[in-house]
């Protein structure tokens, strides 16, 4: 869409940070607390397995939906578990990390997304994928994988804020999503995404990657600003794979055409084989 014919006047006069201050993290999912306390036990030096698996036992309905991630034919490889510290030694902490993130991520997806035409199926197809492609062009780092998994988390904070009404977003690039929701909200998905990260008890480098994704050099940080950028590369790739296909969705990938589509078909692979579309 042309993002120059958009004439409609901003339905919010509230500043960003009052907006965010009104959003109660009770109406959505409680898993990224729990997860937020599992991005912090795997930094430390010698991370127990036990702890990380006793973690997840206060939520039986996640354990299990993890465990039976694990036992699907992809991951199993005929090695059966039957709870996650037995996964863990099967298929390493980091592995089960993502397994877990994956699962998480799911829940949100019984959670309205009004303010755009896409449906929540799409946010979380979406988020998976791009937690794929920065999976890989960070080299497996685990915050990156993080960061990409929540990247999109904002959409369903600012549809917790914001009640039902006549617009809705259409736009599949996410920098012109940003625009728009800055324009008629007031707030962008980046900046409550990174505010309720915040809330949750993620680790700065993850909150401050979310909430700059779509202009990484206005964070102050340089470490910071490094994952938000391969935030912002990864976006990219998946802009393209969602048909975003023009010369600076190439040129923020850093990719040729024949490596982006590639990349892009690894990812797509990944989010079928976890088997969580359902």
């Amino acid at each position: 869409m042309n993002l120059r014919a958009v004439t409609i006047e901003p339905t919010s006069i509230m500043p960003p940070g009052e907006i965010l201050d009104s959003c109660d993290l009770g109406k959505l999912p409680s898993g990224p607390r729990v997860l937020s306390q599992l991005v912090a036990a795997m930094r430390q030096p010698e991370v127990q397995l036990a702890d990380a698996a006793r973690l997840f036992c206060a939520d039986s309905a996640l354990t299990a939906r993890v465990v039976a991630v694990c036992n699907s034919p992809y991951y199993s490889r005929g090695q059966r578990t039957s709870d996650l510290q037995e996964a863990i030694l099967h298929l390493g902490l980091n592995e089960v990390s993502r397994i877990v993130q994956a699962v998480m991520l799911t829940d949100f997806k019984k959670y309205p997304t009004h303010l755009y035409t896409k449906t929540a199926d799409h946010f979380w197809e979406r988020s998976l994928h791009t937690a794929y492609v920065i999976d890989e062009i960070s080299d497996h780092n685990p915050s990156a994988y993080t960061a990409g998994i929540m990247h999109l988390v904002g959409i369903w904070v600012l549809c917790s804020i914001f009640p039902p009404g006549h617009l809705s977003i259409d736009e599949c690039e996410l920098e012109l999503q940003a625009q728009l929701e800055q324009h008629r909200l007031g707030v962008t998905f980046a900046r409550a995404g990174g505010r309720a990260l915040a809330k949750w008890g993620f680790t700065p480098d993850i909150c401050a990657a979310v909430q700059w994704q779509i202009a990484p050099s206005a964070c102050e940080d340089d470490s910071h600003r490094e994952l938000s950028r391969q935030i912002k590369r990864a976006v990219a790739i998946t802009d393209w794979h969602y048909g975003v296909r023009n010369e600076r969705t190439l040129i923020s990938s850093d990719l040729t055409i024949t490596d982006l589509e590639a990349c892009n078909q690894r990812a797509l692979e990944k989010v079928a084989r976890i088997g969580l579309g359902g």
